[in-house]
């Protein structure tokens, strides 16, 4: 279905003169009742009454019951119509309807345009309980009151009319009532605007008509409710832009016309929601430029029309989406100059194209790929008849044998019809190269000319691009644009624009490549690219550097690396020589106390803070060994302590037992005695010789640590000897013209040179005091402390007695040194000791057989006569030999 035929289906509003037509042309006759027709009536058929040009008076319509009644020019008032379906009464000077229409109750449809109807009020039509379709055009209507559609009865009506009347504003959601309108023209009338949400409770309107009113503004929302909405015509307003998301709920709509409007820019995102759009009119506005994207959302547009804008150039990628477009019109654009070679490539099943009355002057080679077209009008276009149009004449005689209907073709102040022999004539040819510039040698700072010369017809357009990746374009005619005529006359790769003035590089008037002050960066491969109407060829020119200024070039570079290293020398020479004056005659000292600067060369410092390492290394080192030390006695100590603690308490239970046996001998007491200070002994003799043990190794390690530090600074006063023999032997070797007073030492103080000799007596005495400090240090002697000497980094730690092997004198292993359980296990029993029940039977006597021989009294004095004091301090036991060891530490520590 084309534009004109959807339009005129949409501008159908009333079924009723499709049924006049018809009933005029086709009279029934035959059996049936047959219609009494009243004067100046006709009857074509036994149900339809057509009345022309009479009074109402004396009109009668039924019964029997008539369908359709016409009348036109009948004029008078109190219409009976109780008998009447569809009611067609036009141009019959109709002021009130509600007066000259009685009884409409069975009324299907009502037509009553092309009368005097000024004003409705409200319920006005509340009678018509049975209305489909209203037809209020053609009137002068200016004011619909807010009630006159409020009626229960219209809820069927789907089709109303009230184009070509006075409205200037429309009372918001008047058509409420009408729930179920499906088909509304309120065109050809005065209304400024539509709200928001106008269209609220109608939201099955499918065709919607506000062409031709005075609309300047379409807020955002005004269509957001009309989900069903097919048809749309807008032209022949005054809006200028469209509200964003306008059309985005309006994913049915198939037509839509914005033609006439006064749109100055349209943006991409216009069409967003309308993807079954099929018909689209945008013509009368005043779009300069084709929106990119506008059109992308609607791929399955069918038809579209630009006409009458103020378009100038259509770009390639402007109808890219619509490969479904199958007529296109684009007429009577009077800037319309260009319509670039690949526009009609994004649409190829196109059937009709009309791109008459543009000021065209030469056709889009992507006409040819149009291999369904069938409809062809180029008409009231300047053609040129050119190269440009060489192809079309070919084409066109192929596609006068598809019957492709084709307009005038005529050229430019040309006889009429006369273009395709004009076009058969013309001696146009691809470029042939002629002569280009050899590869030659240029010096630098020198001028060159590249040449690349071709015959062609029409002459080709010349583009140099550089090593560089620079471009420049020349065109013979400016007048016919080429293929770069969007690009910038100078541009670098990225299209940016060279402005530079005057330019060191440009094309002159014949298309020759003139190099100002040839650089190195001009050598290389230079493209010449020539294009026309009919092909393109592309050649190179060679520039290279002549070999004499490269060899310059390195012999100034060796002479300039030259003076800039004398140039070096000497600046060094000159502040050496401000330096030894300022510091031999102490200017800075002399006048101010702040600019002295520090003695102590860069060298010197870094060997001060390698010798403060060293001493703060062997302090940390010499301080964990102490800690750990320290830790190693305090558990000896605990031990010894609990271990006394326990044999005295176990001693002075059997004691006590004992007491109670006055019968019991004096041997035994004897014995339990022995046995007593025979484990305080070994006890004490244990803890003495761990004792002894952890300050023998402590001892050790820190002389470890002393000789290690010793070493380093040793090594490091080697190393510092060495280099200054090394510095001497390179000092006494330099020439003496320039180093005389450097053999004499006054060079030394450079910051360049390993040390200041002025620093070199504080140093030695320095790594000398340490030397003599940590030599004075005793050895140790110790064999049993092999383990430790395995490493010199090795640090103490806690230690079982596992780890040496147990000479006889030892302890029992349950009596531990350097781990302290939380409740110490009980030692074995005593020898000949025993608990009360054990030692004393029944009788008497001890398991042993042995009788006491002492009485308990006896025994008691004996036991109270036993030394045992010695074994009971216990402070005094397990302390003794930590005094010593104190004091012979403190002794160190001062003589060190």
């Amino acid at each position: 279905m084309d534009t004109d035929s959807r339009l005129n289906g949409a501008g159908r509003l009333l079924v009723l003169s499709a049924l006049l037509l018809q009933a005029w042309a086709h009279t029934r006759h035959g059996d049936g009742f047959q219609l009494r027709a009243p004067p100046g009536c006709l009857s074509p058929n036994a149900t339809d009454l057509v009345c022309r040009d009479r009074e109402v008076s004396g009109l009668q319509l039924g019964p029997p019951r008539v369908d359709l009644a016409d009348l036109r020019n009948v004029t008078g008032d109190r219409l009976d119509v109780w008998n009447v379906r569809h009611l067609r009464w036009t141009d019959s000077a109709i002021v009130d309807i509600r007066r000259a229409i009685v009884r409409p109750e069975n009324l299907r449809s009502l037509d009553v345009s092309r009368n005097n109807i000024t004003k409705l009020q409200d319920y006005y039509f509340q009678e018509y309980v049975r209305l489909e379709a209203m037809n209020l055009s053609y009137n002068a209507i200016d004011d619909l009151p807010r009630h006159v559609f409020f009626n229960r009865s219209l809820e069927k009506l789907r089709t109303l009319s009230l184009a070509h009347n006075a409205l200037h504003a429309v009372p918001f959601q008047v058509f409420a009532p009408m729930e179920e309108l499906g088909h509304l023209d309120i065109s050809y009338n005065y209304i400024a605007t539509v709200l928001d949400h106008f269209f609220k409770f109608n939201r099955h309107i499918e065709v919607l008509l506000l062409n031709n009113n005075k609309i300047t503004k379409l807020t955002s929302n005004a269509l957001a409710d009309l989900s069903d909405l097919r048809i749309l015509d807008l032209s022949h307003n005054s809006v200028e832009f469209i509200a964003k998301g306008l059309f985005d709920s309006l994913n049915q709509l198939e037509y839509l016309n914005l033609a006439y409007n006064p749109f100055v820019n349209m943006p991409s995102g216009t069409f967003r929601g309308l993807g079954k759009l099929l018909t689209l009119n945008l013509s009368g506005n005043k779009l300069t430029q084709f929106t990119f994207g506008l059109l992308h959302f609607s791929s399955n547009l069918t038809s579209l029309t630009i006409d009458d804008t103020n378009i100038e150039r259509i770009h390639n990628s402007e109808l890219l989406g619509i490969s479904k477009l199958r007529i296109l019109n684009i007429r009577n654009n009077q800037h319309l100059r260009l319509i670039e070679s690949y526009v009609l490539t994004d649409t190829p099943h196109l059937e009709e194209l009309d791109i008459s009355g543009n000021s065209l002057t030469f056709l889009p080679t992507s006409l040819a790929n149009l291999t369904l077209l069938r409809k062809l009008n180029i008409s009231d276009n300047p053609w040129g008849c050119d190269c440009r149009m060489h192809w079309f004449g070919s084409w066109a005689e192929t596609m006068k044998s598809r019957n492709i209907v084709l307009s005038d073709l005529s050229c430019t102040y040309a006889y009429p019809n006369d273009m395709l022999p004009t076009l058969h004539h013309l001696n146009c040819t691809s470029p042939r190269l002629n002569t280009k510039t050899p590869t030659r040698q240029y010096r630098l700072n020198t001028d060159a000319l590249l040449e690349c010369q071709f015959l062609a017809n029409p002459p080709p357009s010349i583009t140099w691009v550089t090593p560089r990746r620079e471009v420049f374009h020349w065109n013979p005619d400016p007048a016919i644009p080429d293929v770069f005529e969007k690009h910038p006359h100078a541009h670098d790769q990225l299209m940016t624009p060279i402005r530079v003035i005057p330019p060191r590089i440009q094309v002159l008037d014949n298309g020759t490549l003139l190099i100002k002050n040839v650089t190195r960066e001009d050598c290389g491969r230079y493209t010449c690219y020539a294009s026309n109407p009919i092909a393109n060829q592309t050649e190179n020119v060679l520039l290279h550097i002549d070999p004499t200024d490269w060899n310059n070039v390195r012999i100034m570079s060796l002479i300039v690396g030259l003076q800039c290293a004398t140039a070096f020398l000497a600046i060094t020479l000159v502040i050496q020589l401000l330096r030894y004056m300022v510091d031999r005659f102490g200017i800075f000292n002399n006048f101010c106390s702040f600019c002295k600067r520090d003695r102590v060369s860069p060298r010197a410092r870094q060997i001060y803070a390698m010798l403060d390492n060293i001493e703060q290394y062997k302090s940390q080192q010499l301080e964990r060994l102490r800690d750990n030390y320290t830790q190693q006695v305090n558990r000896i100590k605990d031990n010894c302590a609990q271990q006394m603690e326990w044999i005295q308490n176990s001693y002075q239970s059997q004691t006590k037992h004992l007491k109670e046996f006055r019968d019991i001998g004096t041997q035994h007491l004897s014995t339990l005695r022995g046995q007593y200070c025979d484990q305080v002994k070994r006890v004490r003799d244990y803890s003495t010789n761990q004792l002894n043990w952890v300050r023998e190794n402590y001892i050790f390690q820190r002389n470890k640590i002393r000789k290690f530090s010793a070493h380093k600074v040793l090594q490091l006063r080697e190393t510092y000897k060495y280099q200054q023999q090394t510095l001497n032997k390179v000092l006494e070797n330099l020439p003496s013209l320039y180093f005389e007073n450097c053999r004499a030492g006054t060079c030394g103080r450079a910051e360049s040179l390993v040390f200041d000799p002025n620093d070199v007596e504080s140093i030695d005495v320095y790594l000398k005091t340490k030397i003599e400090k940590l030599a004075n240090l005793e050895e140790v002697t110790n064999t049993d402390v092999t383990q430790s000497r395995l490493s010199l980094y090795y640090t103490p730690t806690e230690r079982s007695l596992g780890s040496r092997i147990l000479s006889p004198g030892d302890p029992p292993t349950e009596v531990f040194v350097n781990h302290i359980r939380t409740r110490p296990e009980r030692l074995p029993p005593f020898d000949g000791a025993s608990t009360s029940r054990e030692t004393v039977g029944s009788h008497g006597t001890n398991r042993s057989g042995l009788k006491p021989s002492y009485s308990t009294e006896e025994l008691l004095k004996n036991s109270a006569t036993c030394d045992i004091q010695p074994c009971t301090s216990l402070p005094e036991l397990c302390v003794g030999d930590q005094d010593a060891l104190d004091e012979e530490n403190e002794r160190r520590e001062t003589a060190l």
